[in-house]
Protein backbone atom coordinates (compact mmCIF):
# COMPACT_ATOMS: atom_id res chain seq x y z
CA UNK A 1 0.00 0.00 0.00
CA UNK A 2 1.10 3.58 -0.64
CA UNK A 3 2.26 5.54 2.41
CA UNK A 4 -0.39 7.83 3.86
CA UNK A 5 0.80 11.39 4.36
CA UNK A 6 -0.83 13.50 7.03
CA UNK A 7 -2.72 16.42 5.51
CA UNK A 8 -2.55 19.82 7.18
CA UNK A 9 -5.64 21.86 6.35
CA UNK A 10 -4.15 25.23 7.28
CA UNK A 11 -1.05 24.64 5.16
CA UNK A 12 -3.20 23.70 2.18
CA UNK A 13 -5.37 26.78 2.64
CA UNK A 14 -2.25 28.94 2.98
CA UNK A 15 -1.07 27.78 -0.46
CA UNK A 16 -4.21 29.16 -2.10
CA UNK A 17 -4.56 32.85 -2.95
CA UNK A 18 -7.78 33.22 -0.93
CA UNK A 19 -6.27 32.95 2.56
CA UNK A 20 -3.67 35.07 4.30
CA UNK A 21 -2.04 34.91 7.72
CA UNK A 22 -1.81 37.93 9.95
CA UNK A 23 -0.29 38.41 13.39
CA UNK A 24 -1.48 40.48 16.35
CA UNK A 25 0.20 41.31 19.65
CA UNK A 26 -1.53 40.52 22.94
CA UNK A 27 -2.15 44.20 23.68
CA UNK A 28 -3.81 44.73 20.28
CA UNK A 29 -6.00 41.67 20.88
CA UNK A 30 -6.93 43.01 24.33
CA UNK A 31 -7.90 46.38 22.87
CA UNK A 32 -10.03 44.63 20.24
CA UNK A 33 -11.78 42.60 22.97
CA UNK A 34 -12.47 45.79 24.95
CA UNK A 35 -13.84 47.53 21.86
CA UNK A 36 -16.08 44.58 20.90
CA UNK A 37 -17.25 44.26 24.51
CA UNK A 38 -18.11 47.96 24.57
CA UNK A 39 -20.15 47.55 21.36
CA UNK A 40 -21.89 44.49 22.82
CA UNK A 41 -22.85 46.31 26.04
CA UNK A 42 -24.09 49.25 23.99
CA UNK A 43 -26.54 47.02 22.08
CA UNK A 44 -29.45 47.22 24.60
CA UNK A 45 -29.37 51.04 24.53
CA UNK A 46 -29.15 51.02 20.71
CA UNK A 47 -31.98 48.49 20.48
CA UNK A 48 -34.15 50.64 22.76
CA UNK A 49 -33.95 54.23 21.47
CA UNK A 50 -35.95 55.25 24.54
CA UNK A 51 -32.90 54.44 26.74
CA UNK A 52 -31.01 57.54 25.61
CA UNK A 53 -30.73 58.71 29.23
CA UNK A 54 -28.08 56.01 29.97
CA UNK A 55 -24.47 56.50 28.92
CA UNK A 56 -21.84 53.73 28.75
CA UNK A 57 -18.28 55.05 29.01
CA UNK A 58 -15.12 53.24 27.87
CA UNK A 59 -14.46 51.94 31.40
CA UNK A 60 -17.74 49.98 31.10
CA UNK A 61 -19.58 52.20 33.62
CA UNK A 62 -23.28 52.62 32.84
CA UNK A 63 -24.38 55.99 34.19
CA UNK A 64 -27.57 58.06 33.85
CA UNK A 65 -27.14 61.45 32.15
CA UNK A 66 -29.93 63.04 34.21
CA UNK A 67 -32.01 62.39 37.31
CA UNK A 68 -34.25 59.49 36.36
CA UNK A 69 -37.97 59.21 37.01
CA UNK A 70 -39.34 56.03 38.56
CA UNK A 71 -40.49 54.69 35.17
CA UNK A 72 -37.06 55.40 33.63
CA UNK A 73 -35.34 53.68 36.56
CA UNK A 74 -37.48 50.59 36.01
CA UNK A 75 -36.71 50.58 32.27
CA UNK A 76 -32.98 50.95 32.87
CA UNK A 77 -32.69 47.80 35.00
CA UNK A 78 -30.74 45.04 33.26
CA UNK A 79 -30.47 41.48 34.42
CA UNK A 80 -27.51 39.40 35.64
CA UNK A 81 -26.30 38.38 32.16
CA UNK A 82 -25.66 42.00 31.17
CA UNK A 83 -24.11 43.05 34.47
CA UNK A 84 -21.80 40.03 34.81
CA UNK A 85 -20.48 40.65 31.26
CA UNK A 86 -20.04 44.31 32.17
CA UNK A 87 -17.97 43.51 35.29
CA UNK A 88 -15.81 40.89 33.51
CA UNK A 89 -15.10 43.41 30.75
CA UNK A 90 -14.28 46.05 33.36
CA UNK A 91 -11.62 43.73 34.84
CA UNK A 92 -10.30 42.98 31.32
CA UNK A 93 -10.14 46.71 30.59
CA UNK A 94 -8.09 47.43 33.73
CA UNK A 95 -5.61 44.64 32.86
CA UNK A 96 -5.30 45.86 29.24
CA UNK A 97 -4.83 49.45 30.49
CA UNK A 98 -1.84 48.33 32.59
CA UNK A 99 -0.21 46.82 29.50
CA UNK A 100 -1.01 49.89 27.38
CA UNK A 101 0.68 52.12 29.97
CA UNK A 102 3.74 49.86 29.87
CA UNK A 103 3.74 49.79 26.05
CA UNK A 104 3.48 53.61 25.99
CA UNK A 105 6.55 53.87 28.23
CA UNK A 106 4.74 55.54 31.13
CA UNK A 107 5.62 52.74 33.60
CA UNK A 108 8.51 50.29 33.86
CA UNK A 109 8.29 46.49 34.03
CA UNK A 110 8.24 46.38 37.84
CA UNK A 111 5.38 48.90 38.04
CA UNK A 112 3.49 46.85 35.44
CA UNK A 113 3.97 43.65 37.46
CA UNK A 114 2.93 45.41 40.68
CA UNK A 115 -0.14 46.91 39.00
CA UNK A 116 -1.17 43.49 37.67
CA UNK A 117 -0.79 41.81 41.04
CA UNK A 118 -2.81 44.62 42.65
CA UNK A 119 -5.58 44.31 40.03
CA UNK A 120 -5.86 40.53 40.39
CA UNK A 121 -5.70 40.73 44.21
CA UNK A 122 -8.43 43.39 44.51
CA UNK A 123 -11.09 42.24 42.04
CA UNK A 124 -13.70 42.65 44.78
CA UNK A 125 -12.91 46.38 45.10
CA UNK A 126 -12.23 47.17 41.43
CA UNK A 127 -15.37 45.45 40.12
CA UNK A 128 -18.73 44.37 41.49
CA UNK A 129 -18.72 40.87 39.99
CA UNK A 130 -19.70 39.22 43.29
CA UNK A 131 -23.06 41.06 43.18
CA UNK A 132 -24.18 39.01 40.19
CA UNK A 133 -22.48 35.67 40.93
CA UNK A 134 -21.84 35.45 44.65
CA UNK A 135 -19.98 32.15 44.40
CA UNK A 136 -16.92 33.94 43.00
CA UNK A 137 -16.24 35.19 46.53
CA UNK A 138 -14.27 31.92 46.65
CA UNK A 139 -11.91 33.22 43.94
CA UNK A 140 -11.65 36.62 45.63
CA UNK A 141 -10.66 34.90 48.90
CA UNK A 142 -8.11 32.70 47.11
CA UNK A 143 -6.46 35.78 45.59
CA UNK A 144 -6.49 37.53 48.95
CA UNK A 145 -4.83 34.51 50.61
CA UNK A 146 -2.15 34.49 47.91
CA UNK A 147 -1.63 38.22 48.46
CA UNK A 148 -1.15 37.76 52.22
CA UNK A 149 1.22 34.85 51.62
CA UNK A 150 3.36 36.85 49.16
CA UNK A 151 3.38 39.96 51.37
CA UNK A 152 4.27 37.84 54.41
CA UNK A 153 7.37 36.50 52.61
CA UNK A 154 8.24 39.74 50.82
CA UNK A 155 7.69 42.45 53.45
CA UNK A 156 10.26 41.15 55.93
CA UNK A 157 13.55 42.42 57.31
CA UNK A 158 14.75 45.74 55.94
CA UNK A 159 11.93 45.91 53.35
CA UNK A 160 9.15 46.11 55.97
CA UNK A 161 6.10 47.53 54.17
CA UNK A 162 7.80 47.66 50.82
CA UNK A 163 6.97 49.34 47.52
CA UNK A 164 4.98 46.27 46.42
CA UNK A 165 5.79 42.78 45.26
CA UNK A 166 5.67 42.37 41.50
CA UNK A 167 4.81 38.69 41.80
CA UNK A 168 1.48 38.25 40.02
CA UNK A 169 1.74 34.86 38.28
CA UNK A 170 -0.50 32.59 40.50
CA UNK A 171 -3.53 34.90 40.49
CA UNK A 172 -4.47 34.97 36.79
CA UNK A 173 -4.77 31.15 37.02
CA UNK A 174 -7.53 31.57 39.60
CA UNK A 175 -9.49 33.88 37.27
CA UNK A 176 -8.77 31.82 34.15
CA UNK A 177 -10.24 28.72 35.79
CA UNK A 178 -13.20 30.83 36.93
CA UNK A 179 -13.73 32.03 33.34
CA UNK A 180 -13.63 28.44 32.06
CA UNK A 181 -16.42 27.56 34.47
CA UNK A 182 -18.53 30.69 33.99
CA UNK A 183 -18.59 30.60 30.15
CA UNK A 184 -21.34 27.90 29.86
CA UNK A 185 -23.48 29.76 32.41
CA UNK A 186 -23.01 33.06 30.58
CA UNK A 187 -23.84 31.35 27.28
CA UNK A 188 -27.13 30.14 28.74
CA UNK A 189 -27.97 33.51 30.28
CA UNK A 190 -27.15 35.41 27.10
CA UNK A 191 -29.02 32.98 24.83
CA UNK A 192 -32.12 33.42 27.04
CA UNK A 193 -31.65 37.19 26.92
CA UNK A 194 -31.32 37.25 23.11
CA UNK A 195 -34.28 34.88 22.68
CA UNK A 196 -36.42 37.11 24.89
CA UNK A 197 -35.23 40.17 22.97
CA UNK A 198 -36.36 38.75 19.61
CA UNK A 199 -39.34 36.59 20.59
CA UNK A 200 -40.71 38.42 23.63
CA UNK A 201 -41.67 36.83 26.92
CA UNK A 202 -43.47 33.50 26.71
CA UNK A 203 -46.11 34.39 29.30
CA UNK A 204 -49.03 34.22 26.83
CA UNK A 205 -49.09 30.41 26.59
CA UNK A 206 -48.95 29.79 30.35
CA UNK A 207 -52.26 29.47 32.22
CA UNK A 208 -52.61 31.94 35.06
CA UNK A 209 -53.00 30.60 38.57
CA UNK A 210 -56.52 30.70 40.01
CA UNK A 211 -56.62 33.19 42.86
CA UNK A 212 -59.48 34.52 44.99
CA UNK A 213 -59.23 37.91 43.37
CA UNK A 214 -59.50 36.47 39.85
CA UNK A 215 -62.49 34.28 40.84
CA UNK A 216 -64.34 37.21 42.40
CA UNK A 217 -63.56 39.42 39.39
CA UNK A 218 -64.80 36.69 37.00
CA UNK A 219 -68.03 36.22 38.99
CA UNK A 220 -68.55 39.99 39.13
CA UNK A 221 -68.09 40.17 35.34
CA UNK A 222 -70.40 37.17 34.85
CA UNK A 223 -73.30 38.53 36.93
CA UNK A 224 -73.18 42.11 35.72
Amino acid sequence: PEPQFKKYLFRQLKNTKFFQITGLGWVEVGLQVCRQGYNMLNLPSIDHPSLNYLHLDYNMNLKPVKTLTTKERKKSRFRNAFHLCQEILRLTKSIVDCHVQYRSGNVDAFQLADGLQFAFAHVGQLTGMYRYKYKLMKQIRQCKDLKHLIYYRFNTGAVEKGPGAGFWAPRPRVWLFFMRGIVPLLERWLSNLVARQFEGRNSKGVAKTVTKQRISFFLFDFYF
